[in-house]
């Protein structure tokens, strides 16, 4: 099937576009098309529209990919999940995220005005490992522009429709790029400010909505992006560097936990005066990352990235605790080796390789003694991938990862007073996946396969909140799922779409129960992902996206799955869908609606609550002015009254309502003029 734009969750692209081409799925740049997988691609013109709406990574991706939940509309992808589990993210291939100790931060470490498109795998795999159990999101940066050096600014302004004087914020974005010679290069830096957000009220919201977790309010946020690139041998090679440096700062005058929350009585979370923080919550992401490609090493293409990246994350100080923080350091390879085999009348590719990854991460207190772990680990993987073309009706691909870790604990001391002892910890997993396709006809394809994923699943809060007395017994807490899916896509000349169903199963999937404290449970976990695009006419777009799952764990390890697992864990049944229109050649208009449904899970576990449904509807529109664009995005269109998902969920306990049962943002509009010159 030719079909470029085939799992795309938005605006269809025409067959005479150049297919879209993704790497997160093998690892090495294929069309969508020809993927045995679920891979949904944000591409660069959807991030520019969605993130004048909200420039949140995780609210672009709630509204454009199937499978992942709603917005939590915070400084944090807690709650969060892809097809109901913990998900990989990337920069270019570099970690963002911690698994040794979640910060849940890994989808707030890049501003948008960076962003390329968005390559996202939905189900566990075991391509990159190292902790893409549910599935992977790539970031994929901007690169730099053929020709001469080019410029680009966009100033913009974002206010509260329902409370303006105190919700005023700006963006300013700057770009140079363009080629001299066979050098190319790009730099870019995106500066934010954000007031407060307020609700459709004009209720303030708390800074930090749930307490603890982090908000976006009162921020002030610096991102800045370089890339420098050289080819030679006549294209064939390639050496590119690439910097990032992402600087997140939260300082409120209305910093103090809030209050005034009770679902019961239908009242929501608002603001309080005061900082109860030491330090300044916030996140800091710096990324160093170099590339190198050969187009032919004795008959193979050959890629090699090395890296460094170093995050640190600053939580709020939640009241009788201390304030923490987590530290990670990361230092790392990837060699990915595509070989072509002659075997007979068939064409095979075998993509073979090995990764390195040496991590350092901890969690700190700012103002206390620590009291958890330091963490050393040295993980080192191979993988080979086979893919067997069979005649011309079908693909197979099948491969093996096979991942060595080695992870030193440090001791320490509890929150309890409990000494533990550290130690050395060593897990040696195998990893296998089959997946294929069968091209039906020239526009239907049927495609499935199992994959499996492997994490160490938070550790460092199992070995904090669990009663051990040596790390060497936390050595069972890390988990390995295996991922099934059946799916049909279909590409026609005016729709394409696709529908898939997927199972998953884990003999230690991580939650928490009703004191915040880590359980590794079973888990099933179930669902169905649809996705459509319309070329109604050549000027009229329409399409949409279904998800609905299920999950049940055995919380007594006895075989029988009894509960429901919990609203943050599997979200409601979620519908979106958008209507784009070129009014006229210089203005285009988009209506988009995400709607959340009902959730009524059999749960004790945090987050096992009622979840009710509310409907969020955004605009926006961009018209051609003078030299430039002027964007226009409202969040909220009709002012919804709302309550996100994660905020209904941390009412199942009750003593956390008055200050986390706070309502999502009233309307709120961006505006914005971009400029190329």
């Amino acid at each position: 099937m030719a079909h470029p734009t085939l799992a795309l969750a938005q605006d269809a692209e025409t067959i005479e576009l150049a297919p879209v081409l993704v790497e997160s799925a093998t690892r090495t740049e294929i069309p969508l098309d020809e993927t045995t997988k679920s891979v949904t691609v944000v591409t660069r013109e959807e991030v520019e529209t969605q993130k004048r709406i909200d420039s949140n990574v995780g609210d672009i991706l709630s509204k454009t990919v199937p499978g992942f939940s709603p917005s939590n509309e915070a400084n944090t992808n807690y709650g969060q999940t892809l097809r109901g589990r913990d998900f990989l993210t990337l920069i270019d291939g570099v970690p963002q995220s911690t698994p040794l100790r979640n910060g849940y931060r890994s989808l707030n470490t890049i501003d948008p005005e960076s962003i390329e498109r968005i390559e996202v795998v939905r189900g566990g795999t075991a391509v990159y490992g190292f902790g893409a159990s549910g599935g992977l999101v790539n970031v994929v940066t901007k690169r730099p522009e053929d020709g001469d050096i080019t410029f680009s600014a966009t100033p913009g302004l974002r206010l509260s429709a329902t409370h303006p004087a105190d919700s005023l914020g700006s963006t300013t974005a700057l770009q140079v790029s363009g080629r001299t010679g066979a050098v190319d290069y790009l730099a870019s830096g995106s500066f934010a400010t954000r007031g407060g957000h307020f609700d459709s009220n004009g209720d303030r919201i708390p800074a930090d909505p749930t307490g603890i977790q982090g908000g976006l309010a009162d921020s002030n946020t610096i991102n800045l992006l370089a890339k420098l690139g050289t080819e030679f041998d006549d294209g064939r090679q390639r050496v590119q560097v690439t910097g990032l440096w992402h600087d997140f700062e939260q300082d409120s005058d209305f910093a103090a936990l809030g209050q005034g929350g009770n679902r019961s009585a239908g009242t929501s979370a608002t603001a309080v005066r005061g900082d109860r923080n030491p330090v300044n919550p916030g996140t800091e992401n710096r990324n160093l990352n170099l590339e190198y490609t050969h187009a032919d090493i004795l008959g193979s293409a050959v890629t090699a990235q090395a890296y460094y990246a170093e995050l640190d994350v600053v939580f709020g100080k939640f009241p009788g605790f201390g304030q923490t923080g987590i530290e990670s350091e990361k230092l790392g390879s990837r060699l990915t080796v595509e070989t072509p085999v002659e075997a007979g009348p068939v064409g095979l590719d075998v993509t073979w390789g090995l990764d390195f990854l040496h991590d350092e991460t901890g969690q700190y207190v700012t103002d206390g003694p620590d009291i958890y772990p330091y963490f050393e680990q040295d993980a080192l993987a191979g993988f080979a991938q086979l893919d067997v073309p069979v005649a011309d009706f079908g693909l197979i691909s099948g491969g093996l990862r096979y991942e060595h870790i080695t992870l030193d604990v440090a001791d320490f001391t509890n929150g309890d007073g409990d000494f533990v002892r550290g130690g050395e910890l060593t897990f040696k997993e195998p990893l296998f996946n089959v997946t294929g396709t069968v091209f039906l006809n020239e526009n239907l394809d049927l495609y499935g396969g199992f994959n499996q994923g492997f994490t160490v699943a938070d550790i460092s809060r199992s070995l904090s909140d669990g009663n051990f007395t040596s790390a060497s017994e936390a050595e069972s807490e890390v988990q390995k799922t295996n991922n099934y899916e059946l799916g049909l896509r279909a590409a026609y000349d005016r729709w394409d779409g696709s529908v898939v169903g997927f199972y998953s199963t884990s003999e230690n999937g991580t939650s928490f129960d009703k004191n915040l404290k880590i359980v590794k449970q079973p888990e099933r976990i179930w669902g169905v992902e649809a996705a459509v695009n319309v070329d109604a006419t050549d000027a009229l777009r329409l399409g949409g996206t279904v998800t609905w799952m299920e999950g049940v764990v055995d919380t007594d390890d006895d075989g029988d799955y009894e509960e429901d697992l919990p609203a943050l864990r599997i979200p409601p049944v979620k519908l979106t869908a958008y209507a784009e229109y070129d009014v006229t050649d210089w203005w285009t208009a988009r209506l988009q609606a995400l709607h959340s449904g009902d959730r009524n899970p059999d749960s004790t576990q945090f987050g096992g609550t009622d979840i009710d449904n509310y409907t969020v509807v955004d605009l926006y529109s961009s018209f051609a002015v003078g030299p430039g664009n002027l964007e226009l995005g409202v969040e909220n269109l009709f002012n919804a009254e709302y309550y996100p998902v994660i905020n209904q969920a941390y009412s199942s306990v009750q003593s956390y309502q008055s200050f986390s049962y706070a309502q999502g943002p009233g309307t709120t509009v961006t505006a914005a003029y971009s400029l190329k010159f």
